[in-house]
C-alpha cells in the first residue's frame, strides 16, 4: 500500500491502537500537541534550542533588578550597619532626654564633662609636677544631680530595645510576607511596603527635634517589619523574572545590594560625615530616599510572569511581561515551562501553601529542610557577629581605636568586592561548589584566627603583637570573602529554585523567619559567649560550619541550568545532590521529561 505524503503543515497522524504522533515540518516553528491522557509536550523547531539562545540583557530586566534591590535589599543592608557607628551618641541622647524629663539641666552635665576632660589633660601634661593643684570640683558644684541620670541597666534596656526591635519585627515581617507575596504579588507587594519605610524615615529623622527616644525605637520597629517583608519578596521576584541561564547571578544581586547598603551605612556613619551629635538623625531619615524611588519607579517594572500565570491564571499579561523582560516575542519555551508547572500546581489541589502545609506535605520535607538549614547556616556561621562586633574584634587584635572605623569600612568594601565576584561565578561554577569550598575557607579562617588571637595574650610575644594583629585582620577579611562568595547569596537564591510556584512563597517566608530567629538568638547570646570564651568563641562557629558542609555535600542539589521541575523532581523523587547517577536520572535523560525543551 502506497504511503500517503505528509501535508505541508504538521499533522497528528493516528494509528489504530496507538497514541497521536507529532509530525513536524522541518525548518518551521514547533507545534504544541496534546497526546491522549498525557500532559502537553512542546517540540521545538529543529536547529533552535532555547538553552543555546543568547541572553538578552534588556533595559526592562536590568532596570527591574536595579530598582527592586535598591529600594529593598540595599535598605536592609543599610539597617544592619546604621546603628553601630553612632551608638555612643545615641545612648548619650537617651540619657540627656530622660535627665531633662526628670527636671535636670543637661547643659550642667556637659559643663562638668568638659571640666573633667580639661582636668585629665592638665594632669597628663604635668605628670612630673609635684605641685598640689586646686581641689577637684564635684558634680554638685556644676548643678548636676546624679540621681536624675539613667541607671546603667535602664540605659542598656533602652539600647537593647532599639536593637532588638529591628530583629523582632523582622521575624513578624517574614511571616507576613507569605500572605503579601501570594495575595498582592511580588512587585506590588514591594511597592506597598515602601510606605512602612517612609514612615520609619520620618520618625527616625525627627527623634532629636521631638526629644523622643521612643520615636527612634518605633522607627526601628517599622524598619524591622519592612526588612522582614522585603528580603522575602525580593529573592522571589528576582528568581521569577530572571532567564534560567543567569538565575543564580540575578539572585546574587540581592546579596550584593545588601553588602553595598552595609558599606554605605558605615561610610555615612563616620564622624567626618553624619556620625556627629548634630547630624546623626539624618542617618535614619536617609531611608526615605530609596523608599521614594521604589514607590514612584517600581510600578513601571513588570510583575513576575510566573506569579501572574501560575497563581492568577493571567496568561496574556504574563506573556506580555515575559516579552518585555526578554526583549523578543518568541517566549513560548518559558511560557510552556510555566504551563507545565501550573498543571502540577493544579494536581496538588492547593493554589497557595500555608506554613502548615509546607511542614506536613511529605514531598516538601527535604526541600524545606534544605531551605531552613541554608538560612540557619548563614546566620550561625558568625557573619553578623563579625559585622556587629567588628570594632571589638579589631580591638582584640590590638588595632588602635583611631583606626578601627576605617578598618571597619575596609571590611565592608571587601564584602562588596567579593560579592561582585560571586555574580559571574554563580553561573560558571554552580551553587554547590560556591557553598562548599568557601565554607571550608571560612572554617579554616576562624580556626587560625582563634590561634593568633590567643597568641595576643602571651606576654613573651609582646614584640610580635603588631604582626599578629595584621594576620588576624587578614584572616577576618578572608572569612568575609568566603561568606560573600557562598553563604551570603546562595541560601536566598536556592530557596526560590527548589520549590514550585504554589509552595515557593511559603518556603521563602519560613526560611527567612528562621534567618531572623537565628539572628535574634545570636544577637543576645554572642556578648555572653564572647565574655566567657573570648577568642575560643569562634570555634563554636567552626563546629556549625563543619556540620553545614556535611549536610550540603549529601543533600543539597545543584540547581544551575535546571528547570524548576527538574530540580523539584531530583529532590522529591530521591535524586538529591546526585540526581544524575541515581536510579531516576532526572537530570540526565531528557526522555524522562517527555523530550520537553525548556
Amino acid at each position: 500500500m502506497e504511503e500517503e505524503p505528509l501535508p505541508s503543515d504538521p499533522l497528528l497522524v493516528d494509528k489504530p491502537g496507538e497514541d497521536a504522533v507529532l509530525v513536524d515540518k522541518p525548518g518551521e516553528d514547533a507545534v504544541l500537541v496534546d497526546k491522549p491522557g498525557e500532559d502537553p509536550l512542546l517540540v521545538d523547531k529543529p536547529g533552535e534550542d532555547p538553552l543555546l539562545r543568547e541572553i538578552n540583557y534588556t533595559f526592562s530586566l536590568i532596570f527591574s533588578i536595579t530598582i527592586a534591590v535598591f529600594g529593598n535589599s540595599f535598605l536592609y543592608g543599610y539597617q544592619i550597619g546604621v546603628v553601630n557607628t553612632p551608638s555612643h551618641i545615641i545612648t548619650d541622647f537617651y540619657n540627656s532626654t530622660y535627665y531633662e524629663r526628670r527636671g535636670g539641666n543637661w547643659s550642667n552635665v556637659q559643663a562638668y564633662a568638659s571640666y573633667l576632660e580639661g582636668l585629665n589633660k592638665t594632669i597628663s601634661d604635668s605628670n612630673a609636677s609635684t605641685t598640689q593643684g586646686p581641689a577637684e570640683k564635684t558634680p554638685a558644684d556644676f548643678g548636676v544631680d546624679e540621681s536624675l541620670l539613667l541607671e546603667k541597666w535602664e540605659l542598656e534596656l533602652l539600647w537593647s530595645s532599639t536593637v532588638a526591635a529591628f530583629v523582632l519585627f523582622g521575624m513578624v515581617g517574614a511571616f507576613l510576607a507569605l500572605k503579601v507575596a501570594d495575595t498582592v504579588g511580588r512587585k506590588r507587594g514591594m511597592v506597598v511596603i515602601t510606605f512602612i519605610m517612609f514612615l520609619a524615615a520620618i520618625l527616625g529623622g525627627i527623634t532629636v527635634i521631638a526629644k523622643s527616644p521612643e520615636c527612634l525605637i518605633l522607627s526601628r520597629v517599622l524598619v524591622g517589619l519592612h526588612s522582614g517583608l522585603n528580603i522575602t519578596l525580593v529573592p522571589l521576584y528576582l528568581t521569577e523574572i530572571a532567564p534560567k541561564k543567569i538565575r543564580g547571578a540575578v539572585g546574587t544581586c540581592h546579596q550584593l545590594a545588601i553588602t553595598v547598603g552595609i558599606l554605605f551605612s558605615q561610610i555615612l556613619g563616620m564622624t567626618e560625615l553624619l556620625g556627629t551629635v548634630d547630624l546623626w538623625p539624618l542617618l535614619f531619615a536617609f531611608n526615605a530616599i530609596p523608599s521614594l524611588v521604589c514607590l514612584f519607579v517600581l510600578p513601571f517594572c513588570p510583575e513576575s510572569p510566573r506569579w501572574m500565570l501560575i497563581a492568577k491564571n493571567r496568561e496574556e499579561e504574563a506573556k506580555t511581561a515575559m516579552q518585555k523582560l526578554r526583549g523578543y516575542d518568541n517566549v513560548e519555551d518559558e511560557m510552556e515551562e510555566m504551563r507545565l508547572e501550573a498543571i502540577q500546581a493544579k494536581k496538588s489541589d492547593k493554589a497557595n501553601f500555608t506554613l502548615k502545609d509546607l511542614l506536613t506535605t511529605p514531598e516538601l520535607r527535604m526541600p524545606t529542610l534544605i531551605a531552613c538549614v541554608g538560612q540557619i547556616s548563614q546566620q550561625w556561621s558568625g557573619i553578623n557577629a563579625v559585622m556587629s562586633y567588628s570594632a571589638f574584634i579589631f580591638a582584640q587584635a590590638n588595632v588602635s581605636a583611631t583606626n578601627i572605623p576605617y578598618v571597619i569600612v575596609g571590611t565592608g568594601f571587601v564584602n562588596v568586592v567579593a560579592t561582585i565576584i560571586a555574580v559571574p561565578l554563580m553561573e560558571k561554577l554552580g551553587r554547590r561548589p560556591l557553598l562548599l569550598w568557601p565554607m571550608c575557607v571560612m572554617a579554616g579562617s576562624f580556626v587560625l584566627m582563634t590561634i593568633f588571637l590567643q597568641l595576643q595574650f602571651d606576654p613573651s610575644l609582646k614584640a610580635s603583637h603588631s604582626t599578629l594583629a595584621m594576620i588576624c585582620i587578614i584572616l577576618m577579611h578572608l572569612y568575609i570573602v568566603g561568606f560573600a562568595l557562598g553563604l551570603g547569596p546562595i541560601p536566598f537564591t536556592i530557596v526560590a529554585e527548589i520549590f514550585r510556584q504554589e509552595s515557593r512563597a511559603a518556603a521563602m517566608s519560613l526560611s527567612v523567619a528562621c534567618n531572623w530567629i537565628c539572628n535574634f538568638i545570636l544577637m543576645w547570646t554572642f556578648p555572653f559567649l564572647r565574655d566567657g570564651l573570648e577568642a575560643y568563641t569562634y570555634l563554636l562557629f567552626v563546629v556549625i560550619l563543619v556540620a553545614a558542609i556535611i549536610f550540603i555535600f549529601f543533600f543539597v542539589p545543584e540547581t544551575k541550568d535546571k528547570t524548576i521541575e527538574e530540580i523539584v523532581s531530583s529532590i522529591s523523587l530521591g535524586g538529591r545532590a546526585h540526581g544524575k547517577r541515581d536510579g531516576l536520572k532526572i537530570n540526565e535523560d531528557d526522555t524522562l521529561m517527555g523530550n520537553t525543551k525548556v
